[in-house]
């Protein structure tokens, strides 16, 4: 009896994974202002506006990020890279960041909304190449909305512009 208890859970393990698939959902580029500072003081600053796209529907199991991070200008850093899916003009402990007219983004101190979800290493370049991975992604995916944001010291003179481009969402959609 106990060999086909082991063969009935081998038997359902094998079906549950044989109704999983993966499927690559591209997501639309975007630009995150970074105001003129030489570091972030410990915030992560999110763009004002979410990365928006079509949910993909079905159960998301998991989710890896790929793409380009772009800069303005010519950097030698790493960029911890963060992710939320509750919308920082909602949350009371971040600071918007304002030009003369509108929000560009907000400063947030890392909390329970925020997962760091990777890194950007730029050497004397203006593009790094993205790989990222977390709940965060996973539930933003799943909802179809997400802000992708950024922690670093030692950032340059002026303000920065950086590009989240070509970003692709490998989804894990299953039971």
């Amino acid at each position: 009896m106990r060999t086909l208890g082991l063969s009935l859970t081998l038997g359902l393990t094998a079906l549950l994974a044989a109704c999983s698939f993966s499927l690559t959902l591209p997501l639309p580029d975007q630009t995150l202002k970074v105001p003129a500072m030489a570091d972030t003081q410990g915030q992560v600053i999110y763009p004002a506006q979410a990365l928006t796209f079509p949910a993909p529907g079905g159960v998301v199991k998991g989710v890896r990020v790929e793409g380009t991070l772009e800069a303005s200008q010519s950097l030698t850093l790493t960029l911890a890279l963060y992710a939320r899916t509750q919308d920082p003009e909602n949350d009371p402990d971040c600071l918007a960041l304002r030009d003369f007219t509108q929000t560009y983004a907000y400063a947030c101190p890392v909390g329970p909304e925020d997962e760091k979800v990777g890194e950007a290493t730029f050497t004397a370049s203006r593009a790094a190449s993205l790989a990222l991975s977390g709940q965060n992604l996973t539930q933003g995916v799943q909802q179809g909305r997400l802000w992708l944001g950024m922690m670093a010291s030692g950032l340059p003179a002026g303000q920065l512009e950086l590009t989240f481009k070509k970003l692709k969402a490998i989804v894990s959609v299953g039971l």
